[in-house]
């Protein structure tokens, strides 16, 4: 799941997950593959199966960024940025 939250005073969009493996959690925040200064991220992914995060960038003065990622097992990673 992507989670928005806060770093260095800036919104930021980072993986969380579910340490017990369950829903109800707890959960823990992943570091942000993006970087600062992006929100209102939505996941998706391609008929292939890559991870298509769409988020807007920067938060103010926002425009919609679609980037590639790669699942690297413990975190997640920018293969690329697709769009925008």
């Amino acid at each position: 799941m992507l989670w928005s939250s806060h770093r260095d005073g800036l919104p930021v969009e980072t993986p969380a997950y579910p340490t017990s493996g369950k829903l109800r959690g707890p959960w823990k925040q992943g570091e942000a593959p993006v970087g600062s200064d992006s929100g209102h991220g939505m996941l998706s992914s391609s008929l292939d199966g890559t991870l298509l995060p769409l988020l807007h960038q920067p938060f103010r003065q926002a425009r919609a960024r679609l980037f590639e990622l790669e699942d690297a097992g413990a975190t997640l990673r920018v293969r690329r940025r697709i769009a925008c």
